[in-house]
């Protein structure tokens, strides 16, 4: 299986900065997340704003959650994603598949939905663990994480919501 970086969830190390720096606070303890928190356009900001990582939701029009990552490099495109949300046998999956026209996707099952957003995939090479913990709403900390040949690897990133500016005229 070929090996992949979640943006969400994916790639480079983030700072890690407390919630109430990322607008908002954790998610109520034992509290359902709610995937329609995903929806909207969010940016991590790293190594002093070099790179910047992206992630993008929306509901389909069949109404399944969907979006795509991609790191954007100075002006160069160096990763992109295609993520969704879909039920495979009546339970949720994490759906990525990695470049510009896709390819298969890697599915990541969701063990856990009480304060975070957890899914996983024991048998995928790298990563084997996406966790989405709400910081607020305009916030997201996703942590991608597994181990590739006896080595771990953690990668964090803190998504804000990026919000439009008005400019039309009034």
């Amino acid at each position: 299986m070929r090996s992949i970086w979640i943006v969400c969830p994916t790639l480079l190390l983030a700072c890690s900065a407390p919630p109430e720096q990322h607008g908002g606070t954790a998610a109520e303890p034992g509290k359902t997340v709610a995937i329609e928190g995903l929806y909207g356009e969010w940016l991590d900001i790293q190594d002093s704003g070099r790179t910047l990582v992206h992630e993008r939701w929306e509901r389909g029009t069949d109404g399944t959650p969907s979006g795509m990552g991609y790191v954007l490099s100075g002006k160069d495109t160096v990763f992109i994603e295609h993520l969704a949300l879909l039920k495979v046998r009546d339970t949720l999956h994490y759906a990525v598949s990695i470049g510009a026209d896709g390819g298969e996707a890697v599915l990541f099952k969701l063990v856990h939905d009480q304060d975070s957003l957890v899914f996983t995939n024991p048998d995928h090479d790298m990563p084997q663990r996406i966790v989405y913990v709400p910081e607020g709403p305009d916030a997201w900390h996703a942590i991608v994480s597994g181990t590739l040949k006896g080595t771990t690897a953690v990668d964090h990133y803190h998504f804000e919501r990026v919000v439009k500016s008005d400019t039309t005229s009034h």
